[in-house]
């Protein structure tokens, strides 16, 4: 074969890739973009792939956005110093948080972006105070004060795959003076300099390998430039057709003893590895597994009113307990993104995930308090309920909080509903105000100082109604 037919068979490849990724994005909700920081060697090839990732994913129906390099635009002027790390590093971290945040807040066409290319990083950044560190040129606390804010979870657990790329110093020299008009070296284009880094980078590989979601290191000396970034396109499409393919947290049913109601925490294996993650499609069609499902009742400061929502007729399915009713609580699925390398419990993936569900569908930042251990509710009264376990987080927010409420899932506030809205609890069983059976054992169990008898009464009836209704239709 020759090299424009194994060319063309490449290109051919991707493309076809491309199709299947856009297919199950026209099939699945993608959440969030994905951000893919490229790092390493100077003339490493880094530049290169990212303009060639960049139009093969313009070009096949992708919506990308490329962050410039903060180095290159820094006010500082000597690249050896740790003040010039340090602001590349923040601007780069306040970006990326400014495209999540507007990716969230305002979803519209043009900021629903599904792929963002970070020339130099967050990992990028650490390399560089480990180099300055290794050379004397940063205290060893300025070096672990900063590089533990480069890695709060906060910004770190949005990079979802890291490129590094490495080559041998003189090969760096050769391609970055084979078109200039002079040989004299820059602050950081010397042999040793290069040698010194690519040892640093390694370093940083090896100690952060299973922090990041995803490095991958490729030494580029002796690659050519289209091999490559054919290379490069294909791991970025195969990453983002996984993200895709949702996996969510599942128990086996089997393995856990569950009373029908509020169940103590104990009653679930608070180890790391009690939890699994498979394509949903798979967990919510084998009999065995039963999902856990993070959710926070959210009460006024005053603990006088609860926030109150309402799901989306496109979100959810017409046999889902949720549908058409109004829920006292927020949350959703453990998703395989939320089992970070901070986590050592099954209740730090829990709270991981409430934090992510909170910031989704309410576009709000709370902290969970970690001594506070959730209650498990249980409900099996339809065949949705037998495999969902809530985990309920209670959580007091301002009523004048700003929510900003996600259009897909939530019915947004305006005119008569009640959703996005804290309603007072002696409103709560008005006959206007449907409610499911989480919400009813949530009000009963973990609010009954807020009841007046005649509320408890008539929600505990409404429960036996519905219990009943179902076994006669199960009989």
């Amino acid at each position: 074969m020759t090299n424009n037919e194994l060319r063309k068979e490449n290109i051919s490849k991707l493309e076809k890739l491309a199709k299947e990724v856009l297919l199950l994005k026209n099939l699945h909700r993608q959440r969030r973009p994905i951000i893919i920081e490229f790092c390493g060697s100077p003339k490493a090839g880094k530049t290169s792939s990212i303009n060639s990732l960049n139009i093969f994913l313009k070009r096949n129906g992708f919506k990308t956005s490329v962050l410039t390099e903060r180095a290159s635009i820094c006010p500082i002027s000597d690249k050896e110093s740790p003040v010039f790390n340090t602001w590349t590093c923040t601007t780069t971290i306040n970006e990326i948080n400014r495209i999540m945040d507007m990716a969230n807040s305002s979803p519209t066409p043009e900021n629903n972006l599904d792929i963002i290319m970070c020339d130099r990083g967050i990992f990028d950044a650490i390399c560089w105070f480990r180099w300055l560190q290794n050379r004397d040129k940063m205290e060893q606390i300025e070096y672990d004060v900063m590089t533990k804010f480069a890695l709060l979870e906060r910004w770190q657990k949005n990079i979802d795959l890291v490129y590094v790329f490495l080559t041998n110093p003189e090969v760096s020299i050769e391609r970055e003076y084979a078109n200039l008009l002079t040989e004299k070296r820059g602050s950081i284009m010397r042999e040793d300099i290069l040698a010194e880094y690519k040892f640093a980078v390694n370093e940083t590989i090896e100690r952060y390998k299973n922090t990041f979601r995803a490095i991958r290191a490729k030494d580029t000396t002796q690659i050519n430039q289209n091999d490559l970034s054919y290379e490069i396109t294909e791991q970025t499409l195969i990453t983002l057709k996984e993200m895709l393919m949702e996996k969510i947290g599942y128990f086996n049913i089997r393995n856990i003893s569950l009373s029908e109601g509020i169940n103590d925490f104990s009653v679930i294996p608070n180890d790391i590895n009690s939890i699994n993650f498979d394509l949903r499609e798979k967990v919510e069609s084998t009999i065995d597994y039963i999902q856990p499902i993070a959710v926070a009742a959210i009460t006024s400061k005053d603990g006088k009113k609860i926030l109150c929502v309402k799901k989306t007729a496109k979100s959810t399915e017409k046999s889902s307990p949720e549908s058409g009713h109004n829920l006292l609580y927020v949350g959703g699925h453990m998703r395989m993104e939320d089992k970070t390398a901070n986590c050592s419990t099954f209740q730090d993936i829990l709270r991981n995930t409430l934090k992510r569900e909170l910031f989704e569908e309410l576009g709000v930042s709370i902290a969970i308090d970690k001594k506070q251990a959730p209650t498990v509710l249980y409900t099996p009264d339809s065949k949705k309920s037998k495999k969902h376990l809530a985990f309920v987080f209670k959580i007091s927010l301002d009523e004048k909080t700003k929510l900003n409420l996600d259009a897909y899932e939530l019915v947004q506030k305006k005119g008569g509903t009640k959703s996005g809205t804290f309603i007072a609890f002696n409103e709560i069983t008005n006959d206007d105000m449907k409610f499911e059976s989480w919400s009813k054992t949530i009000l009963l169990n973990l609010f009954p100082e807020k009841l007046s008898d005649e509320q408890k009464d008539k929600i505990k009836g409404e429960i036996k109604d519905t219990t009943e209704q179902l076994n006669l239709f199960n009989d």
